[in-house]
């Protein structure tokens, strides 16, 4: 179920976080941001979802790759998912 493999990845983008110190404060809170308005989409069931939210997740793929490639993965676990359910 591409849900529970939102959920998971989203559950796994916190440990991440959680678990780096590194990650500048407000790149966090804008991650933490985007998980949540992605766990309300899903939450809500709508059939059209915020497009916009994919193009900010791939430009935080880019912006962390380098430095944090854990995340970085995560994040593109969530996009990939994302695109498999037509988003």
């Amino acid at each position: 179920m591409p849900k529970e493999t939102i959920k998971n990845s989203l559950s796994e983008l916190r440990s991440h976080l959680d678990a780096n110190v590194h990650v500048d404060p407000a790149e966090r809170e804008t991650l933490e941001a985007l998980s949540a308005r992605l766990e309300l989409m899903m939450a809500e069931e709508k059939e059209h979802w915020d497009e916009n939210l994919v193009d900010e997740l791939e430009k935080r793929v880019i912006l962390y790759e380098e430095d944090h490639p854990m995340i970085a993965r995560v994040i593109r676990q969530i996009i990939t998912t994302l695109n498999s359910i037509g988003l």
